[in-house]
């Protein structure tokens, strides 16, 4: 009977992955969620569109105002005839927290009066709007880079809401994972138990019947790979390390030399090319032909849908040189559209040593700039005598600022009376003058698109990954000093995540 049962419960998730509309480069039936409009597109990069007859949203030339962090699907229903956009039973749930609630853009532009009324100016609406299996709500492991999420609206939808937000006055944020996307490839041998890194990699097996349209895993070894290896910084920050990887490598799309945990005692290399939490494939970003697809797609979504800025998710996971290279992209994407501030924040996890490799020209921890008026006098023009500071040129700044600054958290779990190890490699003293002196020290934040001191660092205090304070005893006065802290002290963006004003 359980032989039974597990092999009736198999064929119904199959039966799930199939009804999944197939992101081809373009189906009449998914014209309304296809950002691609190019109908005769035989390559991803032939995919194009544009919104026309639209008057794109200037970028703000000061990004220092609130922002608000929202899960669109845990938000406010506003079309409740898309809760069961696949048909199956695994979708919406709303008593549930593992399956979808409803929430969607529609919804979303109901609540502008309120967000509004708090004095929020930014929102950034965490997970990324594309397809993802029937019950992930979440939205951080997107099967296609180009089809829009049916549940959370049509691109008219979208467009709808964004044109609203900007009426108001308002920006949007919106997530992306880069290389990281859905669950749909596994490792021969590997099923069911991770699979450790292996620098030769291994054969792949797709899990399911869902394939993806825009990128091919493969089997075939190179013996001498075709692509150069990227750059890996050690864990420290302090410069290049060796890595265990041989000269050859899989003819693939994706990086398959096997998996890691989200948290776990294994390198930042190592992350930065395995499956993330066993459940996230990773693309060969630093192959260039994927790359070129990864920066044409984040492209498509500007042009389309007239967003703001980026969040980088798992950013410390993409390598170091490529987010440059497709950050100054983005930059220059956003520039035809006549956005000459683009925001591209990041998820920074790490500690502040390895972090500062990714904020902007990027500074490794015998980079640091001890005099402060130097450091606020710095411009994007990096003169001759400058370039040992400097990891790259400005036009490759790799992220404008940290998306919820860990190293603040740690330090204001610290001060806030939590039990624990709250301090990673490089956190500056918990006294928050000394805070920011370090982070003005080891960050560079010279906007590379003005050539002025900027610092956007979003600080705040709560975020979609960790606890709530409330939970805890004295929780919401702690969680006001917090936001005290991270919103009048700390030069830069407050953020706040919805429901915390509501003291949940």
């Amino acid at each position: 009977m359980e032989l039974i049962t597990s092999i009736t419960r198999y064929l119904s998730i199959v039966a799930i992955l199939i009804r999944i509309v197939q992101s081809l480069p373009y189906l009449p039936e998914e014209a309304d969620w296809n950002l691609n409009q190019n109908q005769t597109a035989t390559h991803p990069l032939d995919y194009s569109g544009q919104w026309d007859d639209h008057i794109y949203n200037p970028s703000p030339e000061n990004w220092r105002f609130p922002f608000y962090t929202i899960f669109l699907d845990r938000f406010v229903n506003g079309d409740p005839s898309n809760d069961n956009a696949n048909g199956t039973q695994w979708e919406h749930i709303l008593t549930s927290n593992e399956f979808r609630n409803g929430g969607d853009v529609l919804g979303l532009i109901d609540t502008f009066d309120y967000i509004q009324g708090m004095g929020i100016k930014g929102i950034y609406l965490a997970g990324t709007p594309y397809i993802n299996f029937p019950w992930a709500a979440d939205g951080y492991s997107p099967l296609d880079l180009t089809l829009l999420d049916h549940h959370f609206g049509t691109i008219e939808d979208w467009r709808t809401m964004i044109s609203e937000a900007h009426r108001r006055g308002l920006y949007v944020l919106l997530d992306n994972t880069f290389a990281t996307m859905g669950d749909l490839i596994g490792f021969q041998g590997f099923l069911n138990k991770s699979a450790p890194i292996n620098p030769n990699e291994y054969d792949y097996v797709w899990k399911y019947e869902r394939r993806y349209w825009d990128f091919q895993p493969g089997n075939e070894v190179e013996s001498e790979c075709p692509w150069e290896h990227p750059r890996f910084w050690d864990d420290n920050g302090s410069g290049l390390t060796t890595t265990t990887l041989g000269s050859s490598c899989r003819n693939s799309e994706f990086d398959q030399y096997g998996e890691v945990a989200a948290f776990g005692n294994y390198t930042e290399w190592e992350g930065q090319i395995s499956k993330f939490a066993f459940v996230q494939d990773r693309l060969r970003g630093w192959r260039p032909d994927v790359l070129a697809k990864i920066k044409h797609f984040s492209c498509l979504t500007i042009t389309m849908l007239d967003i703001d800025g980026y969040r980088v998710d798992k950013a410390l996971q993409v390598t170091l040189d490529y987010l440059g290279e497709w950050s100054e992209h983005m930059r220059y994407c956003a520039k035809q559209v006549g956005k000459d501030n683009f925001y591209i924040p990041g998820e920074i996890v790490g500690g502040n040593s390895f972090g500062s490799l990714y904020i902007g020209r990027g500074h490794q921890t015998n980079q640091t700039i001890s005099n402060m008026t130097e450091a606020f006098m710095m411009t994007n023009k990096t003169h001759k005598s400058d370039e040992d500071l400097f990891l790259r040129p400005a036009e490759r700044a790799a992220l404008d600022g940290a998306a919820f600054h860990y190293t603040l958290y740690r330090g204001l779990s610290r001060f806030l009376g939590l039990d624990g190890i709250y301090t990673a490699e490089g956190d500056p003293p918990v006294n928050f003058v000394e805070t920011w002196n370090g982070l003005v020290e080891t960050n560079d934040m010279v906007n590379t698109n003005t050539g002025k001191f900027d610092p956007r660092h979003l600080f705040g205090v709560t975020n979609q990954d960790v606890f709530r304070w409330p939970g805890i005893k004295n929780g919401t006065q702690k969680q006001n000093l917090g936001l005290y802290i991270a919103s009048l002290l700390m030069p830069g963006i407050p953020i706040v995540s919805w429901g915390e004003e509501q003291d949940f």
